[in-house]
């Protein structure tokens, strides 16, 4: 123990400066962890049971009966063996579904695709000359909202320097126009490769709108997937299992003798301070502090996005432009409220009564023709949303 508190010691950050550490972990609310991207992932499949995957692709035995499934991977590395490589193939050829987003991927897993990643894009998170204003975006004729997507830090500059034109498609751009994402078909299924999880972290999904760039990738995903699996295996590897070097810590100490010196003389006084206070003491019963809500620590999060300037019209705005969008993705209907013939053919589309589409439609004209939105309408217009989703769920 005071080994390791000496080491961690030497190693400690500056306190006065934020833990930028990338664990990219669904449990770490820091900057560079991914508990913000999980939330919405859980809000977005709500009706599905979240598995954390502790395993590797090849000892997940039970995934070989899988066959509408969906695996979620983000992490900083993402090196398999080949008999992972050939498992997650596998998997996908059923017809499940697969989303890995990886700083750096193992040649195993691209060289059976035919696609390549560029190395000379890794960068690292000390280069601070670097910061700048970077962004990401969908291609043009995939984007709902057809915006970049962007937060200061360091520059997106991953990409995929070949693609497999006869099995893939791109789907997303870093600043420079090159592709970081795109899609690979096998079989029944698919693959998404993505080089940015920064872009998928807690710092950037709070920054502006820019949760709507994983919105949009869970757009991608199936609508009801049978069993959705959460990666903490791979994200968990910082080094590749092809490599024969070793790189534990203990490994790093042996190559310097004077810090393995050092090491083995500090393990000695702690064996002795061991032996010597062997007898068992009473400890303070520690008090237990109580289990943490993450997911109202995320509601909240997204909520403070746009209840901080309490403006009723931006609110009244975002929940409209939801329903259009459901309106012209699942019943196919054009949004223009304005048209006569607009409420017949939403009440003969939906399970919605006529007079309810009528009274939001009338809502949703009177919000768009004011400069300000009053608490009462906004309520209104939020219970006859919530109403029209219900009615047209059910009825469904």
């Amino acid at each position: 123990m005071v080994v390791l508190i000496c080491l961690n010691a030497c190693q400690s950050p500056n306190k006065n400066k934020p833990d930028l550490r990338e664990s990219f972990s669904y449990r770490d609310p820091r900057p560079f962890g991914t508990s913000v991207a999980y939330n919405i992932l859980k809000k977005k499949f709500a009706n599905n049971n979240l598995e954390i995957n502790k395993k590797s692709f090849a000892d997940n035995y039970g995934w070989d009966y899988d066959t509408a499934s969906l695996y979620i991977n983000i992490s900083r590395n993402y090196y398999v063996t080949d008999r992972d490589a050939e498992s997650l193939m596998a998997f996908i050829y059923k017809g499940n579904t697969a989303f890995i987003s990886a700083a750096y991927y193992d040649t195993i897993l691209l060289n059976k695709l035919f696609c390549k990643q560029n190395k000379s894009s890794f960068y690292s998170e000390n280069n601070i000359a670097s910061l700048k204003n970077t962004s990401v975006r969908f291609t043009d004729n995939l984007s709902l909202y057809n915006e970049k997507y962007s937060y200061y830090y360091l520059p997106f500059k991953n990409y995929f320097s070949e693609i497999n034109g006869s099995y893939a498609r791109i789907i997303g751009y870093n600043e420079e126009g090159k592709a970081n994402f795109f899609v690979f078909m096998w079989g029944k299924g698919r693959i998404y490769f993505h080089s940015e999880p920064r872009a998928l972290s807690n710092y950037f999904l709070l920054t502006q709108n820019n949760y709507l760039y994983l919105q949009e990738i869970l757009q991608m995903m199936p609508e009801m997937p049978a069993n959705i699996y959460w990666d903490n295996y791979y994200s968990n590897k910082n080094f590749s299992p092809n490599n024969n070097s070793s790189n534990s810590t203990l490994d790093t100490l042996m190559k310097y003798p004077p810090l393995a010196k050092a090491f083995f003389i500090a393990l000695g006084l702690l064996l002795l301070y061991m032996f010597f206070n062997s007898k068992r003491r009473q400890r303070i019963v520690p008090v237990l502090k109580r289990t943490e809500n993450t997911s109202i620590a995320f509601a909240e999060a997204i909520a403070g996005l746009y209840f901080s300037k309490k403006d009723n019209k931006i609110i009244a705005e975002k929940i409209i432009t939801y329903l259009n969008e459901y309106i012209r993705t699942k019943l196919f209907i054009s949004n223009n409220v304005n048209d006569v013939n607009y409420v017949d053919i939403l009440g003969r589309k939906s399970a919605v009564e006529p007079e309810v589409i009528n009274e939001l439609v009338d809502v949703i004209k009177a919000i768009q023709k004011s400069e300000k939105v009053t608490d009462a309408q906004l309520l209104k217009l939020n219970g006859l949303t919530e109403k029209f989703f219900k009615i047209n769920n059910n009825g469904r």
